[in-house]
């Protein structure tokens, strides 16, 4: 009778902490990088006439009260040494499953889940990154839940 209580207390402890940590609770998925190499990313990202179009038409959707709005959650997640750190570092997550640093991962919930979600999104929206698209809500989900849970 013993051994059952055990049993149930150490089962029952198991199935709160894989709730409690979401990380522990599933298996990761595909953890292939979508892109092989750092040289890939940066050429990627590199900025052509036909994308400078492409993204400037589509900024255009966006009201002036939007962009503000997305810039003002860029600017929560600013990091202390460079303001673009913590996107590249989303960006770099999701394309190549790097990881993302503490910091950025404090900005991210001091922003909010809305904001970081928005924000994430606004730049698969991107020429360079559009390709990409398919991966951005489970990613972003995943980002979310992984700092929201270490902070």
């Amino acid at each position: 009778m013993e051994n059952k209580t055990m049993f149930m207390i150490f089962s029952s402890i198991m199935v709160l902490l894989s709730f409690s940590h979401l990380t522990l609770a599933k298996e990761r998925g595909n953890d292939e990088p979508l892109l092989i190499s750092d040289d890939e990313f940066d050429a990627m990202m590199a900025r052509s006439p036909a994308s400078d179009d492409y993204n400037d038409n589509m900024l255009r959707k966006y009201s002036e009260k939007e962009k503000d709005y997305l810039k003002n959650c860029g600017k929560k997640m600013d990091m202390p040494y460079g303001p673009y750190q913590c996107r590249d570092e989303v960006i770099a997550y999701i394309v190549q499953n790097k990881s993302v640093s503490r910091v950025c991962c404090w900005g991210i919930v001091k922003a909010g889940k809305e904001c970081h979600k928005e924000w994430t999104g606004l730049f698969f929206e991107m020429y360079q990154l559009k390709r990409f698209s398919s991966k951005k809500f489970s990613k972003t989900n995943e980002i979310w839940n992984m700092c929201s849970t270490d902070n």
